[in-house]
């Protein structure tokens, strides 16, 4: 006999199920887009027990008739696509067919939809398996209660988290698609107790950027940047916002192709490279980005989960960067500078005098004269009316130390094969190495030397000491955001922290770690709940993530600045120390603390190689 056999239908979509449906948040996001691709303007999700009993999505679209609402449940049976061109531009958010059946493979599913008000049909269907189909009066829509998911595969049900994680994970499916359609009203309840509602606005970026404040608070919106409208052409069009520094505290980055919520890697780490080149900075503001082009020249058939697409045109994803490059210089405050035109400019001979130069005649100007630029309002004067030079941006304002080469030994007393050349400019430590020349930031190396310090005495301590806030701070959140931190009071209290929720989506913060500045708590705050992961069932880990994160912070404040010059014997101790700590190479936030220039790369440089 064949060791070879086929599997039944019942087996086939309890297999397939698992690339559609990984927990309650899979299938309200099947549902919800279903409901969006029937043309509804209202849509209800009800939850119990963070949707593990029971989900129930209710909305105002279309509806079907009674043999539709049969024949969905049949795997590929769909009324998006009906041939291979149709899928090469799909223009829907659903189009396989699969995620009705896959629902109703691992759970107890009940559809009631109708046409028209009154004439409607009902379809009970268990395990994969028919069990009722039958006429039910209801309104214009279609409602499905999704219930006892996994029950028929304990295997996978035993993975599901505590019931508040997956009641969050739903909160942001919603999140995500209601950012998308601010036409349509979006409820979230959970046992009776709404947690998300938005109202219909109006469309465009003021629509917009009402939704978001709907979403996530009111204060978020004061910090968005619109993204130009020069980006909007007629077949593709960059829209959207970029935030400013004060969006750094959390990482709500939302990315939309054809209002479809997706992680497009391409664009994510066109938008990192961005901030990194125009801020200068590993800190990422907000991102609510709304790309719209021709359904042809996306492929969005790459992901089980239609969670990712792929451009047909590398010029688009270069149009984005330079979208997301011209909002993020707006979201930093600059703008053009006016030119002046060289007509306008008087005819004066080009002199060095006012930057330590030489004049025209080669000797040493008397006195500073201002530039020809300058004009009576913005000349600045000493006590006695004369004009005063402004400061230079890199001026050194101490004389440099005294070069001479001292060995270096740490505490062990092992001299290490390195010598002390000097400082460069107040911020950069140099050293000569047996191959080549070794340059130092001093601020990231004694804030390496003051992390390790740090992260040793809090993990010696139980708990953190903490202190009461006169007055609570109030953080106004995303409905998602203030349940991960409501899910984590608890195993933030050993860590100083006590946060109490308050009416809907608020949390007040009425202690914090003593260490810890209000501002910084805060932002500590405001990253833990938009960062994604599951530490409420860990205590032990979230604490020592927080104790990490306090120990970079405290680290960095108390570090030595830039521009300061350091005796020798401090250089020579700060490195020696530097050069025992558990990683010398790199500070907390991944920045490197020593560059290294070969003899070998030396002697290219000046042609002897």
């Amino acid at each position: 006999m064949s060791r070879i056999h086929l599997l039944d239908d019942v087996l086939i979509s309890k297999i397939a199920a698992g690339e559609v449906v990984e927990r309650p948040a899979s299938v309200v996001k099947e549902l919800v887009e279903n409901s969006l691709d029937a043309g509804a303007t209202d849509v209800q999700v009800d939850l119990e027990v963070g949707g593990k009993r029971r989900i129930v999505v209710t909305d105002d679209g279309g509806g079907m008739d009674g043999d539709d609402a049969l024949l969905a449940f049949d795997r590929h049976a769909t009324s998006k696509i009906g041939n291979f061109e149709d899928l090469e531009a799909v223009e829907t958010l659903g189009f396989r067919g699969e995620a009705l059946a896959a629902i109703a493979a691992v759970s107890r599913v009940e559809l009631v939809t109708a046409q028209s008000p009154g004439d409607g049909c009902r379809v009970k269907i268990e395990g994969g398996r028919v069990k009722t189909v039958a006429p039910a009066a209801h309104p214009r829509g279609t409602r499905i209660t999704v219930a006892s998911l996994f029950w028929n595969v304990p295997a996978r049900r035993k993975f599901l988290k505590q019931p508040q994680t997956e009641l969050r994970r739903s909160i942001e499916v919603v999140q995500g698609y209601a950012l998308a359609n601010p036409e349509v009203r979006f409820t979230v309840s959970h046992e009776g107790r709404a947690l998300l509602e938005t109202v219909p606005v109006g469309e465009g970026s003021d629509g917009l950027r009402e939704r978001i404040g709907q979403v996530f608070g009111r204060p978020l919106m004061a910090n968005l940047v619109e993204i130009p409208e020069e980006y909007i052409v007629e077949r593709e069009a960059v829209a959207g916002f970029v935030g400013n520094q004060e969006t750094t505290r959390g990482r709500r980055m939302f990315i939309f192709v054809n209002r479809r919520l997706v992680r497009d890697r391409a664009v994510l780490a066109r938008f990192y490279r961005a901030v990194r080149d125009e801020w200068k900075s590993e800190d990422y503001p907000s991102l609510f980005l709304f790309l719209d082009l021709f359904p042809g020249d996306v492929d969005v058939n790459v992901h089980p989960q239609k969670a990712e697409v792929r451009f047909r045109s590398p010029a688009f994803v270069q149009r984005v960067e330079e979208a997301l490059r011209h909002a993020l210089a707006l979201a930093r405050g600059e703008e053009a500078a006016p030119l002046r035109t060289p007509g306008t400019m008087p005819e004066v001979p080009a002199v060095w005098e006012g930057l330590g130069g030489r004049g025209r005649s080669g000797e040493a100007p008397a006195a500073w004269a201002p530039s020809p630029l300058a004009t009576e309002s913005n000349v600045r004067r000493d006590d006695a009316g004369a004009p005063r030079p402004a400061p230079q941006i890199a001026q050194v304002t101490y004389p440099p130390i005294e070069p001479r080469t001292v060995p270096l030994s740490g505490r062990s007393g092992r001299v290490r094969p390195f010598r002390l050349l000097g400082q460069y400019k107040g911020s950069l430590i140099l050293l000569e190495g047996h191959d080549g020349l070794y340059v130092i930031d001093q601020h990231v190396a004694h804030e390496r030397l003051l992390y390790e310090r740090l992260q040793r005495s809090l993990y010696a301590e139980e708990r953190s000491a903490s202190q009461k806030l006169l007055t609570p701070v109030i953080l106004e959140m995303a409905a998602a955001e203030a349940m991960r931190l409501t899910e984590l009071a608890e195993a933030l209290e050993p860590c100083g922290f006590v946060i109490v929720p308050m009416s809907g989506n608020v949390i007040a913060v009425q202690a914090i770690p003593t260490m810890l500045k209000v501002d910084e708590a805060e932002s500590l705050l405001q990253e833990l709940a938009t960062t994604p992961g599951d530490d409420a069932d860990d205590g032990k880990g979230l604490r020592r993530r927080l104790l990490d994160s306090l120990a970079a912070s405290l680290s960095c404040r108390a570090a030595i600045k830039i521009h300061r010059p350091l005796p020798v014997e401090e250089m020579e101790r700060l490195v020696s120390e530097l050069f025992e700590c558990e990683q010398p190479y790199a500070c907390p936030h991944g920045r490197p603390v020593v560059l290294q220039m070969t003899d070998v790369e030396l002697e290219r440089r000046f042609g002897r190689r």
